[in-house]
């Protein structure tokens, strides 16, 4: 959610900067990418029944990914389509990943999803913010840069976790 919520946050300083100059307005519509989002929730259930939630919850990581790497272009619309990735990634991811928490609480279901809400907040408010930081520092080189290690360190922690899962 922090790589997901400091895309969102800073874009829209890139895209009405210079070479962009877009209004505010017109970057606005970038919250339009929202609408691959939903359609992609519903989307990562049914492939995770059919190919198994583990290769789709790093589908979706890898995704978000490749899209922030599509962002650094200079092209206005190959921007858009970097950010319309790092919505389906990250609503994948989180669709897969919130549904799984259930399964693996056994008893607890209660608790689990709970932590997994409060990981979900502080990585929206505090992750998301410390974008800012990386912004002020070197603009969109050094926040895609930012996200980038977020999303690494989620695919470290996803491919650990369905390692345990296969070995438990």
């Amino acid at each position: 959610m922090g790589a997901f919520v400091t895309v969102y946050n800073y874009a829209g300083f890139r895209l009405t900067a210079p070479p962009f100059s877009l209004s505010s307005t017109a970057c606005g519509f970038i919250f339009a990418a929202y609408l691959f989002g939903m359609v992609s929730s519903s989307g990562a259930g049914a492939l995770s029944d059919k190919f198994g939630r583990a290769p789709v919850l790093i589908s979706g990581i890898v995704l978000s990914g490749a899209g922030v790497v599509i962002t650094l272009s200079t092209s206005l619309v190959l921007v858009i389509v970097g950010i319309v990735l790092v919505t389906i990634g990250f609503f994948v991811t989180h669709s897969v990943a919130s549904s799984w928490v259930g399964s693996l609480a056994g008893g607890a279901k209660g608790h689990a999803a709970s932590l997994y809400l409060l990981a979900y907040y502080v990585g929206s408010s505090v992750l998301g913010s410390l974008g800012g930081s990386f912004w002020q520092h070197g603009a969109w080189l050094a926040v895609a840069g930012y996200v980038s290690g977020l999303l690494v360190i989620c695919l470290v922690v996803a491919v650990s976790a369905t390692e345990n899962e296969k070995h438990a």
